[in-house]
């Protein structure tokens, strides 16, 4: 089975805080009163229904928790995964080489829980809409993943380390090793949760080839912001 994620001993870097409570607007000029709404950072609105690797060599269980958590709305976190696979794994080959497929499928039977492998196409995930864990290869570095959801140009990837991803269909079978890991069970749920709306859309996206398409001219940009007082 092929392994993911090689062993290095880095913590991640760059942990985004939540902030304290929704942020509150005042408007300026006469006291026309504040409002208050619910404010996401762009780091968190990346990972709205992924569970975010803490270690470089963790996506395996990250990933596991994110299937689990996200898609079978069961209550895993990265930790739990992550002990469950070293208890039941060979700690010696997943220092060297991180945690495999196998060793999710040893965990996930372990817990009464049904799941394996298997070789198929990126047209029959996006035909049964299950989603699954895939292995993918970029600049020669093995990473899980989730795959989220599957559009015509696209997939959608639930990506440990940098969060939900849309990446282009033929991108993504260049990297992928075309083995597709699902659970066998409660598959009704799972498709309830693949290809959601609002899983694309917390992937933000440029606004290329939308409305904001024309640029100004550079004149325009060359323009200074005012000194105080040019505008009185």
């Amino acid at each position: 089975m092929a392994r993911g994620c090689p062993l290095l001993l880095l913590a991640a870097a760059g942990c985004a805080t939540s902030p304290g409570g929704p942020s509150r607007f005042v408007t300026g000029g006469a006291a026309v009163g504040d409002f208050r709404l619910p404010v996401a950072s762009v780091i968190e609105r990346r990972y709205v229904g992924v569970v975010r690797q803490k270690y470089d060599f963790s996506c395996g269980s990250a990933a596991l928790a994110t299937l689990l958590r996200h898609h079978y709305d069961l209550d895993v976190d990265e930790t739990t995964a992550f002990r469950g696979m070293w208890t039941r794994g060979d700690q010696a080959q997943i220092r060297r080489l991180g945690f495999s497929l196998l060793d999710m499928k040893r965990w996930l039977a372990s817990r009464g829980l049904s799941a394996d492998g298997y070789k198929v196409s990126l047209a029959k995930i996006a035909e049964t809409g299950v989603p699954g864990i895939a292995l993918i290869a970029v600049k020669n570095y093995r990473h899980f993943v989730v795959v989220k959801g599957v559009s015509r140009d696209e997939v959608l990837l639930g990506d440990p380390s940098t969060g939900v991803q849309a990446m282009p269909r033929a991108r993504f079978e260049a990297a992928w090793n075309g083995i597709y890991f699902v659970l066998e069970e409660d598959q009704a749920l799972a498709k309830s949760h693949f290809n959601r709306q609002r899983q694309w859309a917390a992937f933000a996206r440029a606004p290329v080839g939308g409305r904001f398409h024309d640029p100004v001219s550079q004149q325009a940009l060359s323009l200074t912001a005012p000194f105080f007082g040019d505008l009185s």
